[in-house]
């Protein structure tokens, strides 16, 4: 899986993406970034942690095995909803082995979509743009640095759905 993407559209059924949207607006979604002060330092970025038997998890699921991963476990899901930014954050997520992150409700726009670099003499250069579109899918290595592109001048806010798995 290392360095490869894989991005389908349609993830989820209609039926079930409608489900997830509606689930959206009910939800009251936290800061993501809050210190043990439950002082905010970066607002960019609200949250709501999914239990394991979510019914959006369970699809989830069963459309990442298509791709025989070897997956052992499932070790997060969250929705996310996050707003334009100043800059870029490029990050690797260090806690899990795949990231299978599903767009679920914005503007199908390029720039509300997600970055992803490679290190070139020590310095990251973005290589990879994918666009936001409602319910595509992307699977890869959580090991290649990506960001969310909002910090365009065109962008705009955006929900999704992240999960991290482990390997075997």
């Amino acid at each position: 899986m290392k360095e490869k993407i894989i991005i389908k559209d349609n993830f989820f059924s209609k039926d079930i993406l409608d489900l997830i949207q509606k689930d959206l607006l009910r939800l009251k979604f936290k800061n993501r970034y809050t210190d043990l002060r439950n002082v905010v330092y970066q607002k960019i970025y609200f949250h709501v942690p999914l239990n394991i038997k979510h019914f959006a998890i369970k699809e989830m699921i069963k459309n990442v095995k298509e791709y025989d991963l070897q997956i052992k476990n499932l070790d997060a899901s969250y929705y996310f909803l996050s707003t334009k930014h100043k800059e870029a954050s490029p990050h690797v997520d260090h806690y899990s082995d795949v990231n299978c992150l599903v767009y679920l409700k914005g503007i199908n726009i390029l720039n509300s979509g997600t970055g992803f670099y490679h290190k070139e003499n020590d310095e990251l250069v973005l290589n990879r743009h994918i666009g936001f579109k409602e319910n595509r899918g992307l699977i890869f290595d959580s090991k290649i640095f990506h960001t969310s592109l909002q910090f365009n001048e065109v962008t705009a806010t955006r929900y999704v759905m992240a999960n991290f798995f482990n390997y075997k």
